[in-house]
């Protein structure tokens, strides 16, 4: 096991910056070009990512997500084996929903039965659940489940964060406007703010073989925790720590605004508290789930930017990879001035139990 630590620690200080192209992308816009497809069809990539997350939206819903893997990863964290409809390269999973609908938010799909995808990304639907439609900027989503509905359109901006940059694997967050509705239990809500849209297109072991891989097998990113605070009406904060091997390989704040391009910060998480019992999953993995938690952000020159401490309040729904997502309150620093609010969580922790701090 050391020995597989110090080779992870190698390829991650080493190699993988030479191939980490998203320094480059720091305060820049959106590439024109840049391609929101679904790739299901492709012989080159093996898995794509829809996601639109808002983090703070009223009582009883806190926060909203579509988290959607066309494909699959091949990733410890965030293969789900036990949702396969198809094939993993012809599989589909998403979860759904807001604190409110919670436990009926995840959900698998076969992709030539249970999905319409456009190739050009203009048409994006799972089931009956999720319908994305539009083209950059402009977006219209639809996602319904039960006594839900949700109805929004969104406009991207051009501020956009890039979480992986490199020759096989893209993954970006783009700030977005929303305006639209929740109707729950025949009670309707207009709502309107900050969201996120984001996109991948990565690679993966399935295009060598479309069965699914045994977990020693499968690429060993065993944490991942995902995280999204509006700081005010213009400003967004996203944070991230992702560990292969229990090894860092991203530790990062995003901050970006309307009138801000993306600029990424150090950031290191700890979990100061876990939930008195382990979440089991559907397929009877346990896993420790937060109950508090703290961020600390510092610019590059080491001095303190950010400082958050979260508390979840919601209950924790299964479906982001083999994790979890849930709605939090936060009170901290930014810039030297207090601030609180809600915030937004997805959360992955497969390592071995010696492993965690």
């Amino acid at each position: 096991m050391n020995y597989l630590k110090s080779a992870t620690e190698f390829l991650i200080n080493r190699a993988y910056p030479l191939l980490d192209g998203t320094t480059a992308q720091e305060g820049l816009s959106l590439p024109e070009n840049y391609a929101f497809q679904p790739h299901h069809q492709s012989k080159m990539v093996g898995w794509s990512h829809y996601g639109i997350m808002i983090p703070d939206l009223p009582t009883p819903h806190h926060f909203f997500s579509i988290m959607s893997v066309i494909g699959t990863s091949g990733a410890l964290a965030f293969d789900t084996d036990h949702a396969l409809k198809s094939s993993p390269r012809h599989n589909a999973t998403a979860v759904m929903g807001t604190a409110a609908t919670h436990p009926h938010q995840f959900q698998g799909y076969a992709i030539d039965h249970d999905c319409q995808f456009a190739e050009d990304g203009s048409h994006i639907q799972f089931g009956n659940n999720i319908v994305i439609t539009g083209q950059y900027p402009h977006y219209h989503v639809t996602a319904r489940s039960q006594d839900f509905e949700l109805n929004i359109e969104i406009t991207n901006t051009d501020k956009v964060s890039w979480f992986v940059k490199t020759p096989v694997y893209d993954h970006i967050s783009v700030l977005s406007q929303y305006r639209g509705s929740i109707t729950y239990q025949n009670q309707t809500q207009q709502i309107q703010g900050l969201c996120t849209f984001e996109h991948a297109a990565c690679i993966s072991p399935y295009l060598l073989r479309d069965k699914p891989l045994p977990a020693h097998l499968k690429i060993p990113l065993d944490f991942f925790t995902y995280q999204i605070i509006n700081l005010d009406e213009n400003t967004q904060l996203l944070l991230n720590d992702t560990r292969v091997n229990d090894v860092k390989i991203v530790s990062k704040a995003y901050l970006r605004g309307i009138h801000e391009y993306s600029q990424s910060y150090h950031a290191e998480f700890e979990v100061l508290q876990f939930q008195n019992q382990p979440a089991i999953s559907p397929d009877d993995v346990s896993m420790q789930l937060p109950q508090t938690f703290r961020w600390v952000v510092t610019d590059h020159n080491g001095n303190l930017l950010i400082t958050i401490e979260g508390q979840v309040d919601t209950p924790f729904t299964y479906g982001l990879g083999s994790g979890y997502v849930g709605g939090y309150q936060y009170q901290g620093s930014y810039q030297n001035r207090l601030i609180q609010g809600r915030g937004y969580i997805e959360y992955i922790d497969r390592r071995a139990i010696e492993h965690r701090a």
